[in-house]
């Protein structure tokens, strides 16, 4: 009888402790849990405070190269007539979707149009990417599709030797530095034209989105 009572003794001492135990570990599942959600907050805000940052430091750059460009692109025999900054336009594919795009900055002239692609560091695949969308840009512009038209890339600092790869596909390289820029290309560089390379690709119906 001793005995009995004793094993039961033992058995609601085990209980208790592990009621115990399982109490701790369910605290302490809940305040991993509130760090957790905690942690998921404060990367979401940092998250958001460094694309605000990128997106300010990105138009800092874009300023500072559409202040030198008339004088960059004079300097290469290219008349500025116009700037357009951050034109937002799209095209209709033949599948019925639309391809939307928007350009950093475009320059124009009576004959001739420079796109510029602006980035705070400049990278092979942003290159590729920019090359591409040129190879479009008389499906986004109609209205320019008669004009020579050029693409640059400009940018603060580039990983690779990407600007000897972008001066290779036949963009202008336009380097910020301090409070000016400059075109990086060799003196005697002759700029890739995109008129004919376009207008080789079939066309779809095109419209201008206002610029927001």
């Amino acid at each position: 009888m001793n005995n009995d009572k004793t094993i039961e003794n033992e058995i609601k001492k085990y209980r208790v402790q592990f009621e115990k135990s399982m109490a701790s570990i369910a605290a302490y599942q809940e305040k991993a849990q509130t760090e957790m959600a905690e942690i998921r907050a404060n990367q979401k805000k940092t998250d958001k405070q460094l694309s605000e940052l990128n997106s300010n430091w990105g138009r800092f750059v874009e300023s500072l190269v559409e202040g030198s460009l008339v004088e960059l692109l004079n300097e290469r025999g290219i008349e500025v007539q116009r700037i357009l900054p951050r034109p937002k336009v799209f095209y209709s594919a033949g599948d019925g979707t639309r391809r939307y795009k928007e350009f950093d900055i475009v320059v124009v002239n009576g004959e001739e149009l420079v796109s510029v692609e602006v980035k705070t560091t400049l990278r092979p695949n942003d290159v590729r990417r920019f090359v591409k969308a040129m190879k479009d840009f008389s499906r986004y512009f109609p209205e320019y599709s008669s004009k020579r038209v050029y693409g640059a890339v400009a940018y603060i600092r580039c990983e690779s030797a990407t600007d000897v790869y972008a001066e290779r596909q036949g963009l202008y390289v336009i380097r910020a530095t301090g409070d000016s820029a400059s075109i990086t290309n060799a003196d005697n560089f002759r700029p890739v034209s995109f008129t004919q390379v376009s207008s080789r690709r079939t066309r779809g119906h095109l419209r201008a989105v206002p610029a927001g």
